[in-house]
Formats: C-alpha cells, structure tokens, sequence
C-alpha cells in the first residue's frame, strides 16, 4: 500500500527547496559581490600602488635636479650669477629676459613670472624644473625650489632645498703661519692658522676683539672672554669645540691649483688670456664702465715691477668678460675701479698698482690669486686701499720689500689667504677689515673647501 505524504508536508518540501534556492541565490550574490568588491580593492591598491610609485619616482626627479645644479655650484660658484639651469625657469630682471639653459646678463636678483615652463626630462621619461633665489646680504644662502613631474599625469612633487658654500673668501685672514693681532685689534672675519709644509700647526695670538671664528690647526691665546663677541668661538687641536667641528680638512694651498686650472681653461674660451714671453708684465686698468685697459710692460733695469714703474704701452681694451676669467701667464699689475663679478689670477706675481675700488657696492667683487706673491708696488701712492679677496698661493701678501716706509695708510677690505704670512711695513699705518659681500657673492672661480656645500634645510613644499 502506497504512502503518500500530506499537503502539509508536501508544502513544506517546497518551503525548504525555495528557501535553498534563496539561500544559494543570496550567498552567490554575496559571493559575486565579494569578488566585485575585491575585484575593486585590488584595483584600487593597484592604482594607489602605481600612484605611489609615480610620487616615489617624481620626488627622485626632483632630487636629481637638486644634485645636478649643487654639482654645477661646486664646480663654479657663480654659476646661479652666469647662467640660466637648462632646466630653470625663465628668469627676468628689468628688460632681460633669459630661458633655461642660457648666459645669464641680468642683474644679482630676478624674478620667474611664468613658472615651470621649461623641464629637464630623465631617462626614465621624469622631469624636473628649477628656480633659484640666490644670496642676498639679509640671507648668505642659495635656495633651491625644485619640482619633479610623472612622464603622463599630474604627478608633482616639489622640494625646497637652501644650500650654503664653503669658500677661502669666507675668510678675513688664512695663513699656513702664526697670526698675530694686538689688543688694539678688531677682526670681523673668520680668521684661520694652517698647517705649513714643514707640518707644522700653527697658532693664533689674539688679544683684541673678534667678532667672527678663530680657528687654528695649532692653538689659540691671548683671547679674552669679554672680547669674544657673538657669535665668535675659538677652535683648536685640543680645545672644546675642536677645529675639526668647524673646518673638516686642513686647507691646504696646493689644492687651489684646482680652480687655476678651471680659470685659465674658461679665459681661453670667453674669458681673457695673456701670454708673451717678451712681456715682464702686464697692467690691468678697470674702469667705471665696466672694461679693462690692458698695456703691455717691460720692467726697469733689472728692477722688480712692484719696486719702480715699469714702462707700460697700451695692448687693447677689453670689456670685463660674463664669464669672470682673466689669466695672465706674467706678472699681473692690478688697480682700477671694478664693475663686474672677476678673478684675476697670475701665475707669477700680483702688483697692486694703485687703488681698486668697487662701481657698485654689493654688485661687484674682485678676486685676485698670485701663484707667488702678492705684493703692494713701492711706486704707489702715499695711501693705499684696496677691496679684494686675495690668495698667495705659494708666496706672502707683502709689501714692496725695496720700498721706504710712507706716511700713509694701507686699507684692505676683503679677504686674504696667504701661504707664508706677510707683511705691510711699507705703509705707517694699516686697517684690515673683511667684507662681509663675500659671504654671499664670492669671486668667479675661487677656491672652495672641500665641504663645498653644505645643506642647511630640505623640505617638501605643498603644490
């Protein structure tokens, strides 16, 4: 006999079969939406993924035009003063107008009304743009705005970066000898006793009043507490802090060499180069208008150029050159007003013919660099004074040695770092004072310290 199941069971039969089927069709439902969902994370973190790594890869431009034009400041320390970073935006002062990767013309300040227009692409398709605020008197640094840019989309990041160079004009005094200064004395620059080729740390005795370091590879004496003026210390081999803390090598002199060589290759291709062997000297008259008369000289009898006037025939004049270079293979006689950023290096001499001023006080500045001596000319006038950083590579900055001692006073405001020391006895009365322009435009081409650079601040700016 058949068994049949009920209506009610048979209802419920189809009750558990239809909520089954709910069942199934909801968790498929939630499966799906699963998928979909993780479907969408996994696209979303790879988006963000490869967001991240455009981001990662921009910031990496951005820090390579960061080393690329610190690497150009290191090698020329004018170079924000010369030329425009192929990268760098188009700068503007009054009527110049110069895009990336030009001679600059303009003035020690500019503007970049049109930001971002010009980009250094990398290898890898990233970019980078650059703009620069270069050293003001208010502020001795250079500042770095550097934006790196993804090959396709809007992915930016921008760094500012404020850089700071160490250089032998930071100096008022540098000398491979003891220094010496009385208590009658005031030093407003660094001042610095090295090492000399004998090996021997040499010391400085200052019983004046420093406004500014005193640094020695020896010690330093004589300095009383009351007459170290903020932010002044003394540092030595074996005081607190030590003179490894502030200069980290030795300076040595040889080293300059270096950037005599990078002169005299940038006088042979825009600069200014004079070479005759049938030349004693020859006299570099600057002018308020920004030239150089230069003469050809031939010493006296067997006297010395600095000891009696050469005779001098004029050779050619010649505008101070963009890229601040002037090399002469003979004695160099200096004087003259300056208008322009230059160096003049000599491989023999340097002569201080007469005064040498600056046109414009913070615009212009004069390096001057003997591969001997640098020497006052016993022919000058009663006083003298000068405005200049100055090195004695292997020599002394001194006075005319043949030369009676004058009435008047000798002047230097600048810088000098001189191999042997030296002397001024050829003038009564003698006033150094450093100038304190070099801390923010320092002479084309000069020597740096092997911290060339250093990094003062590094942020992320927002875009």
């Amino acid at each position: 006999m058949k068994c049949h199941k009920s209506i009610a069971a048979r209802w419920r039969d189809r009750q558990d079969q239809g909520m089954a089927l709910i069942l199934v069709t909801l968790v498929g439902s939630v499966l799906m939406s699963v998928v979909a969902i993780s479907a969408s994370n996994a696209t979303k973190d790879l988006d963000r993924a490869t967001s991240e790594e455009r981001r990662s890869a921009a910031f990496q431009a951005a820090e390579a035009g960061v080393d690329d034009y610190i690497s150009k400041l290191t090698e020329d320390h004018s170079y924000h003063l010369r030329f425009v970073h192929p990268a760098e935006s188009t700068r503007v002062s009054g009527a110049t107008t110069t895009v990336g990767g030009q001679s600059w013309n303009g003035s020690l300040t500019w503007t970049y009304p049109s930001h971002n227009l010009t980009w250094r692409v990398l290898p890898n398709g990233y970019s980078y743009n650059i703009e620069v605020t270069p050293p003001t008197a208010g502020s001795p640094n250079i500042t770095l705005v550097v934006v790196g840019k993804a090959p396709t989309t809007a992915e930016l990041r921008k760094l500012e970066v404020v850089v700071r160079t160490g250089s032998i004009a930071d100096f008022q005094m540098i000398a491979n000898a003891d220094i010496s200064y009385g208590s009658t004395a005031t030093t407003n620059g660094k001042i610095y006793a090295g090492i000399d080729s004998s090996n021997v740390a040499h010391s400085i005795a200052h019983a004046g009043n420093a406004y500014a370091g005193l640094y020695a590879e020896g010690s330093v004496t004589g300095m009383v507490a009351s007459r170290l003026h903020s932010p002044a210390q003394t540092y030595g081999a074996t005081t607190n802090p030590s003179i490894r803390t502030a200069v980290q090598s030795p300076i040595v002199f040889n080293n300059f060499t270096d950037s005599v060589i990078q002169l005299k290759a940038a006088a042979g291709t825009g600069g200014v180069l004079l070479d005759l062997s049938t030349v004693n000297a020859w006299r570099l008259q600057f002018t308020a208008a920004g030239t150089i008369v230069i003469a050809k000289c031939t010493k006296s009898g067997g006297s010395a150029v600095e000891s009696v006037l050469p005779a001098c025939v004029t050779f050619q004049t010649v505008n101070v050159p963009t890229n601040g270079a002037v090399y002469v293979e003979q004695t160099a006689i200096v004087e003259g007003v300056i208008d322009g950023q230059v160096t003049v290096v000599s491989n023999g001499n340097v002569v201080i013919g007469n005064d040498i001023t600056y046109e414009t006080s913070g615009n212009d500045v004069l390096g001057l660099m003997a591969r001997t001596d640098v020497v006052m000319a016993g022919w000058s006038q009663n006083s003298l004074s000068i405005r200049a950083a100055v090195i004695a590579q292997a020599g002394q900055y001194r006075s005319d040695s043949s030369a009676q001692t004058k009435s008047g006073t000798f002047t230097h405001n600048g810088a000098t770092a001189t191999n042997l020391g030296g002397y001024m006895s050829q003038f009564a009365t003698r006033i150094y004072d450093y100038d304190a322009t070099l801390l923010y435009l320092q002479p084309p081409f000069f020597p740096v310290l092997e911290e060339s650079y250093t990094v003062l601040a590094f942020r992320e700016l927002t875009q």
